[in-house]
């Protein structure tokens, strides 16, 4: 009897009562090898898709390792530049709250702030968070220089205070005892022209001939009469302080200086007149900061007490009318 081979597959001829070998065409083998190839096909794929989303390769387990260090350090240099920040912003509040009002400086010019280019970082999580600190840390920068260049600025203007303070004037121009503040700052009634016209400095009534001195060391600028200019003001003087300030005496009798003549506080300038557009002996007084007006009441603060400084300053702010 012949050997029966593997995979063959047989049946029973009921007419011959023989078993008989079932004849498999090339199609049907064809076929049912395409379908085992299928099968196999879809289980690797289902068995790649099982991995590849509920499994973990040994390079996706180090990549997802290295990333969640990654965002605890970016966490940390993000905490360290808000730290870094909140400093500097105290920096520089001391600078234009404290520092530059002791030295009554202007702020410097704040830098422009330079900004790198990060456009070749593809968009993603970790690209915009480094585009983020970045720009934090670019920011910074800047203005870690730009304040840096004004704590330059206020070293020298601290090297200088002793000079600029002998520079201010900051002193009564007359004897207290013998005179009183009649008109101060601001909108007055002109004796003249008999209408409420801006008042640039305070008049200080005074017997003729008192000494009128210099408020702070300088420079004369202007001494002379009817000087041009200076209509209405009689016999003026100016006086250039340096660090930006000036201050200008009005309707003298007389001059102690001359233009080009260094001056120290406290030196006599002039006399109290009546000179100019004056209705009585008196001094007309301003300050000059960086060329503008400023209320002289306010720099009086060296030889006065507080008390004097309220007194001056409650009569100066009434609206009346002025002498010049």
């Amino acid at each position: 009897m012949a050997k029966k081979k593997k995979n063959e597959i047989y049946y029973l001829d009921t007419a011959s009562l023989s078993v008989k070998k079932v004849r498999v065409s090339a199609k049907t083998k064809i076929l049912r090898l395409l379908r085992y190839f299928a099968v196999g096909l879809f289980l690797t794929g289902l068995g790649a898709f099982l991995f590849a989303n509920f499994f973990e390769s040994p390079r996706e387990k180090k990549l997802a390792e290295d990333l969640t260090v990654a965002r605890a350090q970016y966490q940390y240099l993000s905490e360290k530049a808000n730290q870094l920040d909140a400093v500097l912003k105290d920096l520089q509040n001391r600078d234009r709250d404290l520092y530059r009002m002791i030295f009554e400086a202007e702020p410097p010019v704040p830098k422009s702030i330079l900004r790198k280019n990060y456009a070749d970082l593809k968009e993603n999580e970790i690209a915009d968070a480094i585009v983020q600190t970045s720009e934090q840390i670019d920011l910074l920068s800047n203005e870690l220089y730009a304040q840096s260049l004004s704590f330059d600025q206020l070293y020298l203007l601290a090297k200088q205070k002793e000079k600029r303070m002998a520079c201010i004037p900051a002193i009564y121009p007359i004897n207290k005892q013998k005179s009183h503040m009649s008109s101060g700052y601001g909108y007055r009634f002109h004796p003249i022209y008999k209408s409420l016209i801006m008042h640039t400095g305070v008049d200080i009534a005074a017997p003729q001939g008192l000494p009128v001195y210099a408020t702070g060391d300088g420079e004369v600028t202007v001494a002379a009469r009817n000087m041009p200019g200076y209509s209405g003001y009689g016999v003026v003087c100016r006086i250039d302080h340096g660090f930006g300030y000036e201050s200008l005496y009005a309707h003298l009798s007389g001059l102690a200086v001359k233009p080009g003549q260094e001056v120290k506080r406290g030196d006599i300038i002039g006399y109290v007149g009546n000179t100019g557009a004056s209705t009585g002996p008196h001094l007309h007084y301003e300050v000059f900061v960086n060329g503008k007006h400023v209320n002289p009441v306010y720099y009086f603060f060296i030889d006065i007490s507080p008390e004097e400084f309220l007194e001056i300053f409650e009569k100066s702010k009434e609206i009346n009318q002025s002498l010049s």
